[in-house]
């Protein structure tokens, strides 16, 4: 299937992907914003698919269930946390909870983009087989979403996000939700784009909690704060101060992202971590107010993110979904299981030293919905690429395990640009850029990860090398797959150029804000000193 090339105006600004070492960076703005009219266009499948549309659950309700709440920050880098082996603490709430959790080092997301990626984070699937491989691409209402499965079973549904492309009429992320708060009003500086600052998003889920939602209930949460512009608030904005510099090239910023005056690569990098720290704030508020209500210490707590953010490793700086290096793919990820559920303690996942047990197995967000559905005893007869990682919180191993990692040419529907796949293990990655739609390389390249995590150093591609050639045997494979599967409904594909965003939102704010219950004062007080003036 390959769609019609046309302008677009995503959220997240696209441009040409980096290629490998010895390749010009070349980088394009936007061109949506030259669209008058937004897009809606119903792309039929060219071609049988070989999986069937997963089918509703067939779901087991136990007997008891415990809350779950799945905590994601849009666009975090693991890397930036200490939990990670960052030198700054920007996440120290984060990481006390963390300290009760098992911590997976290995996780990385199929596709560096918000929507493809939290849509493989709710239905467990490869974003080739839920059809979402774009930020304009709409969630199609015959896939089965964790929301539907833990509905289907008795839980009363949440969601609370707080980026443009996850909009419920845009996206299709609302279906399954008895909730979903999509209310964004706060414009960009530099751009009509909107989205909702984490203090907002805290005080729309505080008035939620206020009105003593049903149990067990499934809370689902999306903060926006680190995705650029970097722009965090008040005391965060001036929080970290590297004190070093190096001048970066103006045409190297997007657009969106450049800081009048402000060419000092660290500055951005202090700026972001500041945005990190803040949005930490802001969720160890909400782990607190939960605490207080009675509600966290028994219930299932995943946290998680759906992409990172290139920081230049390769050319690229303050961005991200246009390539699938580490940088972008690689996402922290914490599960706590409740101990009425038998919170994991194996001996291979223990660290000594009191912190959080850890697992060096290969995983992924996709992982999610079969874990949570197995830990609470839900059955589901749907064929997920996501896996269990139960066994893996038991102490298990999975050294065998590859995933598929993707920058497809259809992700950029304005113009033909080259297919960039990967095979990922735990220690290794075969990276290939394609010829649109086609299976001739272009180039390839290997990375030993656990030398060289960050992709500087290229290993040419070697077929008479039995690893290289085991990678280049898992990729064909996983290749072959995707060129013969067509997802079996028609995808549609809504475009809003930013011209139109704010006339949008204007006529969503008439519609009204509800506020559920009005916040306590001490939790009006918690919130003001988040940095912002009320």
């Amino acid at each position: 299937m390959r769609v019609a090339r046309r302008a677009r105006a995503d959220t997240e600004t696209e441009s040409k992907p980096a290629f490998l070492e010895g390749n010009p960076v070349s980088k394009v703005g936007a061109a949506g914003a030259a669209l008058g009219l937004g897009l809606l266009l119903a792309l039929s499948s060219c071609r049988q698919g070989n999986r069937p549309t997963p089918p509703a659950a067939d779901v087991t309700r136990p007997s008891q269930k415990p809350n779950i709440i799945l905590l994601t920050v849009d666009t975090l880098r693991a890397d930036h946390m200490a939990l990670y082996g960052y030198a700054r603490d920007t996440m120290p709430a984060i990481g006390r909870f963390a300290r009760t959790a098992v911590v997976f080092d290995n996780a990385v997301v199929p596709r560096g983009s918000t929507r493809p990626s939290y849509a493989s984070m709710l239905t467990g699937l490869y974003p080739f087989h839920h059809g979402v491989r774009s930020n304009a691409t709409v969630l199609h209402n015959d896939l089965t979403t964790l929301s539907e499965t833990l509905k289907s079973a008795g839980y009363h549904t949440a969601g609370f996000v707080s980026n443009f492309v996850l909009l419920g009429e845009m996206s299709g992320f609302g279906q399954g939700f008895d909730v979903y708060d999509d209310r964004m009003e706060e414009r960009e500086s530099g751009r009509p784009n909107y989205e909702r600052t984490a203090r907002n998003t805290l005080e729309a889920i505080l008035a939620w909690l206020n009105a003593d939602p049903p149990q067990p209930f499934f809370l689902f949460t999306n903060f926006i704060d680190p995705h650029g512009p970097y722009q965090p608030p008040g005391r965060f904005g001036k929080l970290y101060r590297s004190g070093k510099m190096r001048r970066l090239d103006p045409n190297d910023i997007p657009a969106y992202q450049l800081v009048e005056g402000q060419l000092n690569y660290f500055d951005y990098v202090d700026r972001y971590d500041g945005e990190i720290r803040y949005t930490d704030e802001v969720m160890g508020i909400l782990i607190d107010e939960l605490k207080r209500k009675g509600l966290w210490d028994d219930a299932l707590v995943v946290f998680t993110a759906d992409h990172g953010e290139s920081m230049g490793e390769h050319g690229i700086y303050f961005e991200h979904h246009l390539q699938v290096y580490e940088e972008t793919m690689h996402v922290p990820l914490a599960i706590r299981l409740p101990d009425a559920l038998g919170s994991p303690h194996g001996p291979t996942t223990t660290q000594g030293d009191g912190g959080p047990r850890r697992v060096r197995s290969l995983c992924s967000p996709m992982d999610l919905p079969p874990t949570i559905l197995a830990a609470i005893d839900l059955s589901t007869e749907a064929e997920l690429d996501g896996r269990s990682l139960l066994t893996l919180m038991q102490g298990g191993q999975d050294e065998d395990r590859a995933l598929w990692l993707e920058f497809p040419d259809v992700a950029t529907p304005q113009e033909s640009l080259p297919d960039i796949y990967a095979i990922r293990t735990a220690t290794h990655k075969l990276m290939r850029i394609l010829a649109p739609n086609t299976t001739k390389v272009l180039q390839q390249a290997v990375f030993d990860l656990a030398a060289d995590r960050l992709e500087q150093r290229v290993i040419p591609f070697n077929a008479q090398d039995p690893l290289h050639r085991q990678l280049a045997k898992q990729f064909d494979s996983m290749l072959t797959r995707v060129h013969r599967y067509d997802v079996p409904f028609a995808l549609t594909v809504y475009e809003m150029p930013m011209s139109q965003r704010p006339g949008f939102i204007d006529a969503r704010r008439e519609k009204g804000k509800t506020i559920v219950k009005p916040l306590t004062t001490d939790q009006i007080e918690r919130l003001r000193g988040l940095g912002y003036v009320q």
